[in-house]
């Protein structure tokens, strides 16, 4: 699996990888309500981890209809992942949607504390 080509598929939820010149774009569709999403979102986590370091990487998730609490904590290991790989990640949230608005919210106080995120 490359960067490029890379794509994630699992009940409603998908997430697709598209490079742009030297920058990637991470974006998340449909839905995630796994009990467990870890089990399988780390190790597809992992396989980029190595091909996004030291990329600008957008992380986009306004399309995004709905994720569950438990698919929150392997966001926050992926996004720690990229900024100590030096990749600089920007996060984007429709935070029109209000459930995107409080990821939004979080995912800016965590990302105060790490070098290279950032949630405009």
């Amino acid at each position: 699996m490359t960067a490029s080509n890379a794509r994630f598929e699992s009940g409603g939820l998908i997430i697709t990888v598209a490079n742009v010149g030297p920058a990637a774009t991470v974006e998340w569709l449909g839905v995630s309500d796994a009990r467990e999403p870890s089990l399988q979102l780390s190790p597809f986590f992992a396989g980029l981890l190595d091909q996004l370091a030291s990329r600008p990487v957008t992380v986009d998730f306004r399309r995004f209809e709905y994720m569950n609490s438990a698919t929150v904590s392997p966001i926050i290991s992926f996004v720690k992942s990229l900024d100590a790989r030096g990749a600089r990640t920007t996060l984007l949230f429709d935070v029109t949607v209000p459930w995107q608005k409080v990821n939004a919210q979080c995912m800016r106080a965590i990302a105060r504390t790490l070098s290279n995120v950032q949630v405009p």
